[in-house]
């Protein structure tokens, strides 16, 4: 059936774009001057890609694009032929680790299925069934490139809306107390302006990170990636607890004895997980690493 709406336009399109995630960062924080700011913003964006729209329609400029496109695609084909070996060696070894994994699974259902003796009841379709979809959910997310682009993409959202909270927003982060009119008491002491560059750091480095992976997503290059950021990530959390900005005297009752070793422990776990995930990596790599050694001797 024919669509009677009138299609819009590239620039229209991200332009409504634009102006739906400043409606939706807005929401998130509930403040009316974000939200004029994020329709002025939108707005100056879309007039902004309109006219620089209209600026294609030039002859010259059509001309100068399809010399940068020729150039473009030179360059293309030839970093493509220069790293075709590396990733058709990624792939095969991905896809052997695939399939193995993929047997071992059926193997241990079947042995499974043999040590019950009897067959599986509709509840138990049921989980299966479930626990499939997963898997499959989990594949591609994990093991597809459009699935890890999707998953990139939505890390470099999160991150930047943190960023955004954390250094203009973050006196939210309050106790709230209402006797006919709200009351906030701020969690966090003046300490925590130390703490912002640090944590600033570490997210827009995982931003930039996240980025880099989209545009080449090799398994030796997603691990260093992982691999750096996990760094930045122990150097947040050691210096949020050494500079520990929190105050929680501001409750009916002081729970400083109380929260103070539970965030601490959750603090030192945090590291110690992002340390134990790193040296895996890392051993990983290495071992990568080793056997190609071994296969380029070969």
């Amino acid at each position: 059936m024919a669509d009677n709406k009138k299609a819009k336009s590239p620039v229209e399109s991200f332009g409504d774009m634009i102006k739906e995630f400043g409606e939706a960062v807005s929401k998130i924080f509930d403040d009316p001057e974000l939200k004029s700011k994020a329709r002025e913003f939108a707005k100056s964006t879309e007039d902004s890609a309109k006219t620089f729209g209209k600026r294609f329609k030039d002859e010259g400029v059509k001309e100068k694009f399809r010399d940068f496109r020729e150039a473009a695609s030179s360059f293309g084909s030839s970093v493509s032929d220069y790293f075709k070996n590396d990733r058709e060696k990624d792939k095969d070894s991905s896809q052997k680790e695939y399939e193995w994994q993929r047997k071992l699974n059926e193997e241990m259902k079947n042995f499974s299925k043999k040590a019950e003796g009897k067959k599986e009841e509709p509840e138990q379709e049921t989980d299966k069934k479930i626990e499939e979809a997963g898997d499959e959910i989990d594949d591609y997310f994990n093991k597809s490139r459009s699935g890890r682009i999707v998953g990139h993409s939505f890390v470099i959202l999160w991150n930047i809306i943190i960023l955004v909270f954390l250094n203009f927003y973050n006196s939210y982060i309050a106790y709230y107390y209402y006797d006919g009119q709200w009351h906030r008491y701020a969690l966090l002491t003046e300490d925590f302006n130390q703490w912002l560059p640090f944590v600033s750091a570490a997210i827009g480095a995982t931003i930039v990170g996240y980025f880099l992976l989209i545009i080449y997503d090799s398994y030796f290059f997603r691990q260093v990636i992982h691999i750096i950021l996990n760094l930045f990530a122990m150097v947040s959390i050691i210096s949020l607890l050494t500079i520990f900005p929190f105050d929680f005297t501001v409750f009916p009752r002081d729970l400083t004895g109380i929260l103070n070793p539970i965030i601490i422990t959750v603090l030192a776990l945090a590291v110690f997980g992002v340390g134990i995930e790193t040296i895996v990596r890392l051993i990983k790599v290495a071992g990568r690493g080793i056997r190609a050694g071994i296969g380029y001797r070969k």
